[in-house]
């Protein structure tokens, strides 16, 4: 007669948990790590900023390419209100009307236009270096949500898996072959990956949470992500040597551009310590008499050369120099870095961990037909079965961390995206 226990219910709700949780999974959206990558790209807010920025230096650099106004002056003189014979407007007054324009000498309109052409540039690079970045971050974010989802899985796994040995001990205790304490002992095994199971599915969510938010997602459904970990580590698809970094990162072109930029200031700064001309012609009208009127107008730049803003200039264009090479040593140090970090990856994959994980699986399965003949006692078996459940997970996070390394290999050597 089948009897109905606490621990069926359990089963029963375990498994009615289980297939609710695959029903979810089922129904919910998939995410690829190209589709996650264009959404970023597509709709993120920080490419909006770098976008704007375009705009707003392209607009200066529009500003920085007009020349100056003329101006319209009209002028009477001689009017008054006393002595007698009185004002007469027509014959008393002189009248002026002129145009003044001022000519920009020593091709200060070119150096300011190249300057603003260097900020253009810059903020063009700064939007392409912010697209790779979200890239990345995205990528990261992937493979980490990934692992986390592919934990979730494993346990939930392992969970099943025990859940026949519990049953095998329930067996047993009811045939009186087997100590009900070392049923206890199991049981208490069974909850403890059971709490497992249930961290690594809060982990899961939030990691979900991060990806969506480094793809600037306004909400945050659950998606379940397509790729996988694979069981070896595959070829990277660039370039890998170091020397690269130089001539692909956007950091160090947007160095050289400030460069650029300071060298044109330079010439703006010393282009101003000489003076503009301004002209004006007009008409001018004295009683009866009609003339014309010509004049120039031009600063002496006697006490004024400016010194001050040369020298500022020439600092600036130093400390641009500076920062240059300052970057390209950090970006060569990161490149170094970046590659022996996917070496050390690559190589934990291809010899140490798959050993690993084959001794644990082995050892696992020897230490349960082992208890199922009588050579062996509970303790060894839970020990084995615990082994083996951390082996996976470490291979897990292995090739979760070699995905990442890749990632910040990509940024390191400065990769298109």
């Amino acid at each position: 007669m089948l009897q109905w226990t606490a621990e069926s219910d359990f089963m029963w709700y375990r498994l009615l948990f289980a297939f609710l949780v695959s029903l979810a999974a089922y129904a919910q959206p998939t995410l690829s790590l190209p589709e996650a990558v264009d959404r970023a790209l597509a709709r993120h807010p920080q490419l909006s900023v770098a976008a704007l920025e375009v705009d707003s230096q392209q607009g200066l650099k529009l500003q920085a390419g007009k020349t100056y106004n003329p101006s319209l002056n009209f002028q009477l003189e001689d009017v008054r209100a006393w002595q007698s014979p009185g004002f007469r407007a027509t014959q008393d007054g002189e009248y002026f009307a002129f145009l003044q324009q001022q000519w920009e000498l020593f091709g200060k309109r070119q150096r300011r236009t190249q300057q603003a052409d260097a900020a253009v540039r810059i903020a063009m690079l700064e939007q392409d270096l912010a697209r790779r970045q979200i890239a990345l971050r995205v990528k990261a974010a992937y493979w980490q949500a990934l692992g986390a989802q592919q934990r979730r899985a494993l346990l939930n796994e392992n969970l099943e898996n025990f859940a026949r040995i519990v049953e095998y001990h329930e067996a047993r205790v009811r045939e009186g072959a087997m100590a009900e304490a070392d049923l206890l002992r199991i049981r208490l095994e069974r909850e403890r990956l059971l709490l497992d199971f249930q961290q690594a599915s809060l982990d899961a969510q939030r990691a979900r949470i991060l990806l969506q938010l480094a793809m600037g997602e306004d909400d945050f459904d659950a998606v379940s992500l397509t790729e996988t970990l694979g069981e070896s580590p595959a070829d990277p698809a660039f370039d890998t040597n170091p020397v690269l970094a130089l001539a692909q990162r956007v950091e160090l072109a947007i160095r050289r551009v400030a460069v650029e930029q300071a060298g044109s200031t330079i010439l703006l700064e010393r282009a101003n310590a000489r003076t503009d001309l301004t002209w004006l012609a007009g008409y001018k009208r004295a009683g009866p008499f009609d003339s014309l009127v010509l004049g120039a107008q031009f600063d002496l730049m006697l006490r004024n050369r400016n010194e001050g803003n040369i020298a500022s200039a020439q600092a600036e264009q130093r400390q641009s120099q500076a920062l240059l090479r300052a970057a390209q040593q950090m970006v060569r140090a990161e490149a170094e870095a970046a590659l022996e970090s996917y070496r050390i990856r690559r190589q934990q994959l291809q010899r140490t961990l798959p050993q690993l994980r084959r001794q644990a699986q082995e050892t696992a399965e020897i230490a349960e037909a082992a208890y199922r003949e009588g050579g062996s006692d509970l303790l060894r078996l839970l020990d084995a079965q615990r082994v083996r459940i951390e082996a996976r997970q470490v291979f897990v996070e292995a090739m979760v961390a070699y995905h990442v390394s890749l990632v910040e290999l990509e940024a390191a050597l400065g990769v298109p995206q």
